[in-house]
């Protein structure tokens, strides 16, 4: 004989509690395994941090402005360093010279004997500027120093041109104030840092 079916309860319970605790679970692991995305354009740039007033303040260096006037010509006709001659007249003179020689040289029609003065007006050229860029490089040691414990980092060299100054004299202030040659070959710089003032065209 078949046995009655029991009837159902008017109203199911549910058991909500495992439900809850697979939400909770879900939300722990979403937590725990989001990356968080950086925003388009936002760069994590670290700017350098500016010096000090106090350390701008103690620097011991003045600011090095470099003078150099041209003759007609576009040769060196004086050169100082903060208002002070860096070299005699006769320097300059024997300089200047040297330089009407290449001159000469350059105006001569081209052929072998051309060639040959040109080479030894530039070679008295180069003998003659020696004296200019020795000077200015020892009067720049002076007030940087050499090596360890200069003040390279901090000092800055302005060099204010004549608007018709040859550039090979550019060329000599700029190799005489940046480094120096020691007995062994190797170079030691002395100014890393070399500015020129805006030049200024002859008034006419």
């Amino acid at each position: 004989m078949a046995r009655p079916r029991e009837a159902l309860p008017a109203k199911i319970s549910i058991d909500m509690t495992p439900m809850i605790d697979v939400v909770f679970q879900l939300i722990t692991f979403f937590m725990l395994t989001l990356k968080d995305v950086s925003v388009e354009g936002d760069f994590d740039v670290r700017m350098p941090l500016g010096p000090s007033r106090a350390a701008v303040e103690d620097n011991p260096i003045p600011p090095l402005v470099v003078r150099m006037r041209a003759g007609p010509t576009g040769g060196l006709a004086a050169m100082t360093l903060n208002d002070a001659p860096v070299v005699g007249a006769e320097v300059l003179d024997a300089l200047a010279g040297a330089e009407a020689l290449v001159a000469r040289a350059r105006a001569l029609p081209a052929g072998d004997e051309r060639s040959t003065r040109l080479r030894a007006a530039e070679r008295g050229v180069e003998q003659a500027a020696a004296p200019v860029v020795d000077a200015l490089r020892r009067r720049v040691v002076d007030l940087v120093g050499v090596g360890p414990g200069s003040n390279a980092d901090q000092a800055e060299v302005e060099l204010d041109c004549d608007y018709g100054l040859a550039y090979d004299n550019v060329v000599r202030a700029i190799t005489a104030v940046s480094g120096v040659v020691q007995p062994d070959g190797t170079v030691v710089e002395l100014v890393k840092k070399i500015k020129f003032t805006p030049p200024r065209k002859p008034q006419e």
